[in-house]
């Protein structure tokens, strides 16, 4: 039996100053890119599109609730926050009562639990 070739990989964006979180979603990958505070949507053709700008001082995350809406982990600050329907950040939760440590990395399941940095479930707004 033969296996099917591998597509080769390409590069699709590139002048990133320092890309994290990188999340496959709507057919487009997003990404942090943590040197200029943006959130960043590429296609697979290459076009590249700054779908927010950050106030968020390093480090911050991204994910969706299953409803579409994107949050944002702002580390530092100890906030989770949510894109409101105007494109303006509103707080999701607060979670500095839970560390005084940065906040980082964060993944929403299918039934909209949100778990960023393993310290589990954020706590409803």
């Amino acid at each position: 039996m033969q296996k099917p070739s591998a597509t080769p990989a390409r590069l699709v964006t590139e002048g990133l100053a320092f890309g994290e979180s990188p999340r496959w979603h709507d057919g487009r990958l997003w990404l942090a890119n943590w040197g200029t505070g943006e959130i960043i949507a590429v296609d697979a053709d290459g076009n590249r599109e700054v779908t927010l700008t950050v106030p968020a001082v390093l480090p911050y995350s991204i994910d969706w609730l299953p409803d579409g809406r994107l949050l944002v982990v702002s580390g530092r600050e100890g906030l989770l926050l949510r894109q409101a329907a105007d494109g303006g950040l509103v707080t999701h939760a607060d979670l500095r009562s839970l560390s005084k440590s940065p906040w980082n990395e964060i993944v929403v399941d299918g039934r909209g639990n949100i778990y960023v940095n393993g310290s589990g479930p954020a706590p409803a707004p």
